[in-house]
């Protein structure tokens, strides 16, 4: 059981238990004493259940049980970017851990507006912020391993290597995400020249 889950039982059961002593001290009728409280341990486990968001994405938003499985997926895989790399001592490591994130956040806002592509972005999801999400984890345990050797430093220049490759998918990913407003933005300053010269 997660850390977040326990609190959140524990908040319940604490609620609970002042709604029954309220009820006892009160000397309300015993089917209200028993009743209360468990509506008071329903309400505060659902009211305190946490809201996972992507961005400013909220995915209990997102429609489809094959679509929430693939956000709550990249979610997992984000979560992993930003907390894994934030304790990543390595500032090159650091930064693009850093930067993977930015763009992954940057997707989900765009696919968040835009729906509909929501089907181009699945490679991604599946294989690339995978892959992100695993070689940050490979490198965070080849750290913490403390092994030391050649086979160990040539495996932490090729995690490196990985996550720069890995920044221009993000890019590339992002790029084909918006190529429908890229063209919107180049036929609108064509149509600007042309209305330009024919004023002249």
């Amino acid at each position: 059981m997660k850390n977040s889950e326990i609190f959140r039982t524990i908040k319940s059961l604490l609620g609970s238990l002042v709604a029954f002593a309220l009820t006892w001290f009160f000397n309300m009728p015993l089917p209200m004493i028993i009743l209360i409280p468990i509506a008071v341990y329903a309400g505060v486990y659902m009211i305190s259940k946490p809201v996972i968001k992507i961005g400013s994405l909220r995915l209990s938003d997102v429609e489809g049980e094959e679509m929430k499985s693939l956000m709550k997926d990249a979610y997992e895989d984000l979560e992993i970017l930003d907390k894994t790399g934030k304790k990543i001592q390595d500032g090159t490591v650091r930064e693009l851990a850093s930067e993977l994130y930015q763009s992954g956040i940057s997707i989900f806002e765009h696919l968040q507006k835009n729906p509909e592509k929501i089907g181009l972005a699945r490679r991604f999801i599946n294989y690339y912020l995978d892959t992100a999400a695993g070689l940050l984890g490979k490198y965070q345990k080849l750290i913490f391993s403390r092994v030391r050797g050649e086979s160990v430093e040539k495996a932490k220049t090729d995690i490196v290597s990985g996550l720069t490759i890995l920044t221009r998918a993000f890019d590339q990913q992002y790029e084909r995400l918006m190529q429908g407003e890229i063209m919107d933005i180049t036929t609108d300053v064509k149509v600007l020249e042309q209305t330009l010269r024919s004023e002249e």
